[in-house]
């Protein structure tokens, strides 16, 4: 799959291009039709970039959330969880150790957890999670 595809990738570059791939055929079949422009734009340019997408779509799960939308919470959970994995891995190739935010789709409330302490926003979302060192993958759903 995409995902593990992204995990495996040894260079920034490959990742990018593993990206836009998902975001191209994501497009082309209809999956993200609904799904604002800023976060489907092409090209990607870099991790600010991947970064802002992955921020949007945590919005846009929310909102689809308080709609009930459950196919498009759906969508919306495969696509976070495409780009924090190809979030995670530029940040690692970068050289920083990891990242300070991890995701894992599970179905519980979104926990977001950072050095400042823990904020709950939603139940049925995704769960943000520092990872233990040497983990970071280990957390992140399988796509």
């Amino acid at each position: 799959m995409i995902a593990d595809d992204i995990r495996k990738a040894d260079t920034a570059a490959m990742v990018y291009f593993l990206l836009t791939a998902y975001i191209d055929t994501a497009l082309s079949s209809g999956k993200l039709g609904s799904v604002p422009e800023s976060i489907t734009q092409l090209p990607v340019r870099g991790v600010a970039d991947v970064k802002s997408r992955f921020e949007a779509l945590m919005l846009e799960l929310d909102a689809a959330s308080k709609r009930l939308d459950d196919q498009a919470c759906i969508t919306l959970k495969e696509a976070l969880a495409v780009c924090g994995v190809a979030l995670n891995r530029l940040q690692s190739l970068d050289g920083k150790g990891g990242w300070p935010l991890n995701v894992a789709v599970n179905a519980g409330a979104l926990h977001v957890k950072t050095s400042s302490g823990a904020k709950t926003h939603r139940q049925d979302m995704c769960e943000l999670v520092r990872p233990a060192p040497g983990h970071q993958d280990d957390l992140l759903p399988r796509v």
